[in-house]
């Protein structure tokens, strides 16, 4: 007998999943010659695989991932980048990448485009532009040349196109390129020059799109685009952005457009808030470092406070009076200082310093998984309409605590534990009534067990404007002094 004949690898199958193959790309679409570069790229970069992953949202080139041997993300319509960004930040040691057209990145999408790019988000983002709407008909795009025929401009185009380069250039990406499918190996070159780059990159690649574009331009194979991009083609040495618009008739200018230097978002993130606000830093799998407490505050790590259980808090008034600030100080309190857990959210309405507006924390001693609450523990009321409107999460046993000079609590069930400050008339009197929240956290701190009165006064210093401490650690005092003798066991 024969010895068994061993099977012949693609040399690419160490990347592409076989066993979807045949693809869904039309005959004589580019997005499979990309693809090739890209995983050419890949293997000659020689990262970890594991440590790579690769976003699309919705289109013809957002099906590239399904093709991977790598994590993927098939996202929603024009939200890929926003998926990417929340990825990177989640795990800052991810290569990722995005694989998007035209239609996707820059219309529904183009929000999340700028933003990223200005940011400076480290990612790589391969644009597919094929000049037109190519996987629902055929419509006119963001992208589609001046007088180009698509099944929504059948007389010609007549709306102007981005520059993509230059749009890119003016938000602030640190790589920008672009190249034409019939340029395989010029793509694989930006996308290694794209991950030696820490910060927001494009490559753009103009790919054929015969069924659709391609057509209805007198251009109906593959064959015939690529003709037309080899023809039109001018590759020049560091051109200039704002003379790369796509025309009709007139050359293609590719070359790499952008090439430079500024910190990327997480660079510029650990600079200002770890190394000045003390708050955090990455340490790269998607968790942070709590700080060590600084040498003058009383607290120490083995001093961390013990919980009887999981508080749930809610604290609402009207815009302005700081609601968010109050939140965030027990939150900081019970985290930084206290060494808990806490998850803090907000609410506030349309209204710019009106109407009703809340905070909510979370805190336990161990990890919290769910930033929603439907009852709350403390709900803390500093103004009547949010009186009104937050009422209903009264249930027996919470603790409702009132600012007394602008709040009537009336009607309320039985099994609440009511505590009144007039914590508006307190603030006036220490001369600023703007600080009758800072009121309330003391007299919140006196009466519960949730936040010790030491990781409030440091989480109340570490939040407010420098110079303004000795007056708010008087007015915090104030309250706790009321709330003394009316203490609750919680």
């Amino acid at each position: 007998m024969r010895p068994l004949e061993k099977k012949q690898m693609h040399p690419l199958e160490v990347l592409i999943r076989t066993e979807r193959m045949p693809h869904i790309f039309c005959p004589g679409c580019g997005i499979g010659t990309v693809l090739t570069s890209f995983v050419e790229a890949l293997l000659e970069s020689e990262l970890d695989l594991d440590k790579v992953a690769v976003c699309s949202g919705i289109g013809c080139s957002s099906r590239v991932p399904g093709y991977l041997k790598l994590d993927g993300f098939h996202t929603t319509h024009g939200r890929s980048i926003a998926f990417a960004t929340g990825l990177k930040l989640a795990n800052p040691d991810l290569t990722v990448f995005i694989f998007a057209g035209d239609g996707d990145l820059v219309a529904i999408g183009g929000n999340h485009l700028i933003h990223a790019a200005r940011r400076n988000i480290d990612m790589k983002v391969i644009c597919i532009n094929n000049f037109n709407y190519g996987m629902t008909g055929g419509q006119v795009g963001p992208t589609t040349p001046l007088k180009a025929k698509s099944t929504t401009s059948v007389y010609g185009n007549f709306e102007e196109p981005f520059n993509l380069v230059h749009l890119m250039w003016a938000c602030g990406a640190v790589y920008v390129a672009r190249w034409t499918s019939a340029h395989p190996h010029y793509i694989k070159r930006s996308i290694l020059e794209a991950l030696e780059k820490p910060g927001f990159c494009f490559i753009e690649v103009i790919t054929p799109c015969p069924t659709n574009w391609g057509r209805r331009n007198k251009m109906r194979t593959g064959i015939d685009m690529t003709k037309f991009f080899l023809e039109r083609t001018v590759i020049k040495l560091h051109p200039d952005p704002s003379e790369a618009q796509i025309e009709m008739g007139n050359p293609i200018v590719c070359g790499v457009f952008v090439d430079r230097e500024r910190p990327d978002f997480i660079s510029a993130m650990k600079e200002q808030v770890a190394d000045k606000v003390k708050i955090y830093e990455f340490r790269g799998d998607g968790r942070v470092e709590i700080p060590q407490v600084p040498k003058k505050s009383v607290l120490t790590p083995s001093t961390k406070k013990k919980l009887k259980d999981i508080y749930k808090i809610k604290i609402a008034g009207l815009g302005g009076q700081g609601m968010g600030l109050l939140g965030l100080i027990i939150g900081r309190a019970a985290t930084i200082f206290d060494g808990n857990e806490a998850l803090y959210t907000q609410e506030y309405g349309p209204e710019a310093r009106g109407g009703a507006s809340s905070s909510a924390i979370i805190i336990s001693e161990k990890k919290v998984d769910v930033p929603y609450f439907a009852k709350p523990d403390v709900l803390i009321i500093m103004a009547q309409a949010a009186f009104r409107k937050y009422k209903k999460l009264l249930h027996p046993g919470c603790i409702l605590i009132i600012n007394s000079d602008l709040v009537k609590a009336k009607d309320i069930p039985e099994g609440i534990k009511v505590y009144g400050i007039p914590a508006s008339r307190i603030a006036e009197k220490l001369g600023r009534s703007i600080v009758a929240n800072i009121v309330i956290l003391g007299f919140f701190t006196a009466i519960t067990d949730i936040i010790s009165l030491e990781a409030a006064k440091e989480a109340l210093k570490m939040s407010i404007p420098k110079g303004t401490e000795e007056f708010n650690l008087k007015a915090f005092e104030k309250g706790y002094e009321y709330g003394k003798g009316k203490k609750t066991n919680t």
